[in-house]
């Protein structure tokens, strides 16, 4: 059963549900391409952001997914129109991920675009 997305307005736990199992599936992908992304990070001498959106689309890419032919426009670094399924239901989505890769001197602090979050910030 492929379920409307306009229909999922007021029903919150299965919105959870769904970016639950869209989580896992990126941090699967991610998990893994690990060792491969370790090697291409030290291999590359272009920026680490810019790598970080190259493992990121490699990996999802590699991980396959039921895709729909519709174009996604955003800034994201990967973006895919896809479909999720789970065993009670299959729902149409739009995957967008962005990648987060900084320098080791950065390690102690996360850049977040104001763009991407759903919070105020001061």
């Amino acid at each position: 059963m492929l379920l409307d997305p306009h229909h999922l307005q007021h029903n919150l736990d299965r919105i959870e549900e769904i970016e639950r199992a869209s989580l896992r599936h990126v941090v699967q992908a991610l998990y893994d391409y690990r060792q491969t992304a370790r090697e291409v990070f030290h291999a590359e001498i272009d920026l680490v952001a810019d790598v970080g959106e190259d493992i990121t689309r490699e990996a999802l890419d590699r991980m396959g997914m039921a895709r729909i032919d519709q174009r996604l426009f955003g800034k994201m670094d990967y973006k895919r129109a896809c479909y999720l399924f789970h065993p009670n239901y299959a729902i149409k989505q739009a995957l967008f991920v962005d990648s987060k890769a900084e320098k080791i001197e950065g390690r102690n602090t996360a850049t977040l675009q104001t763009s991407q979050l759903s919070m105020v910030v001061r």
